[in-house]
């Protein structure tokens, strides 16, 4: 016996996260140029990231406090170049993979609508037309941040912090080892809330689904139900319908929101490490205060795109949960044809 359409959320191939996230990969393969691109402009960023503050700790040794003026004018145009790079290269990622995820959402909806031209009529039969629509118009809008930004942010955010880590070892490696220490407490962090996310935007979806069926079935029975007098009922069962929606997006949110604190305590944490051990470097004479400069900007930097990835979290967990049920209809066998 085939699995009832309101069981498609829990359905095996829709179920599995990495499934979904490879199907949604899949579907940015054809773009294949457009991705080139963006790699390339994401590399210019990483270039111009991990460059600028070692300009930084140059000018604080040899100019700064050298008092050399003619030098600090020397090492500021580079700087400056670099922070134009990178201001023209974001702006390049944005557009292209911007025109990208619309092009994609369009062409899901497309694919969305012809699967219910031919779906068997019993589809419609145990499935609310309220929650189709929700799937082709919520679930569908949230894949744009996936598709917008999502994808772009996390190739910078890797060449980032490669780059980031490549210059701190060049740099020092005695910091560069203080400085990651804290790592493997923060993907334990984020294990932790990414079991829990999963959960709750699954949730999350599945609950606007009913919200949106509810609205629909309320709409056009509105004539039955006042006829049969069920429209005390029906109010009641969609206030229970709104109400399991808003705890669940309240307990989502309540998840996001844990999420992104515990990242800036881990990256508070370790740049006062990284300051409390570079400063006794320095007192010792075992450090000049350029590359601990360098290093408290690297390290800044090192957890930036980190503290952005955990802003992003939810839309990811949000995306892949819409990308669920869009999906388990995508996957319904079609009508067959007539003889």
């Amino acid at each position: 016996m085939r699995p009832s359409l309101e069981s498609f959320a829990d359905h095996e191939q829709a179920s599995d996260q990495r499934a979904v996230a490879r199907r949604l990969l899949g579907e940015a393969r054809p773009f294949w140029r457009q991705w080139a691109l963006v790699l390339a402009l994401v590399l210019m960023s990483a270039i111009a990231g991990a460059g600028a503050p070692w300009l930084i700790g140059r000018a604080v040794d040899d100019a700064i406090l050298a008092g050399d003026r003619r030098e600090l004018t020397i090492l500021m145009l580079p700087l400056l170049g670099l922070y134009l790079m990178s201001a023209l290269a974001m702006r390049g990622q944005i557009r292209v993979v911007g025109t990208v995820g619309q092009t994609l959402l369009a062409g899901l909806r497309d694919r969305l609508f012809g699967r219910f031209l031919r779906v068997p009529l019993r589809f419609f039969d145990r499935q609310p037309v309220g929650d189709l629509m929700s799937r082709v118009i919520n679930d569908v809008d949230t894949l744009n941040q996936f598709f917008s930004q999502v994808l772009s942010q996390t190739l910078g955010s890797v060449f980032a912090l490669a780059g980031v880590i490549v210059a701190m070892l060049l740099l020092d490696v005695r910091l560069a080892l203080v400085s990651l220490a804290i790592v493997p407490v923060m993907l334990l962090v984020t294990s932790y809330f990414g079991r829990r996310a999963r959960v709750v935007y699954r949730r999350a979806r599945e609950t606007t689904g009913d919200v949106t069926a509810g609205l629909q079935e309320g709409d056009s029975g509105g004539r039955e139900a006042q006829a049969f007098n069920r429209t005390g009922e029906n109010i009641s069962r969609f206030r229970e319908r709104n109400a399991a929606n808003r705890d669940a997006n309240v307990e989502a949110v309540g998840v996001s929101s844990a999420f992104a604190p515990a990242i800036d305590v881990l990256s508070t944490l370790a740049i006062a490490v990284v300051i409390a051990y570079g400063g006794y470097l320095v007192v010792n004479d075992a450090l000049t205060v350029g590359v601990l400069t360098s290093f408290v900007l690297y390290v800044q930097q090192f957890f930036r795109p980190l503290q952005m990835l955990s802003t992003m979290y939810a839309q990811v967990q949000a995306g892949l949960a819409g990308a669920e049920r869009i999906y388990a209809i995508l996957d319904e066998p079609a009508e067959p044809a007539d003889a």
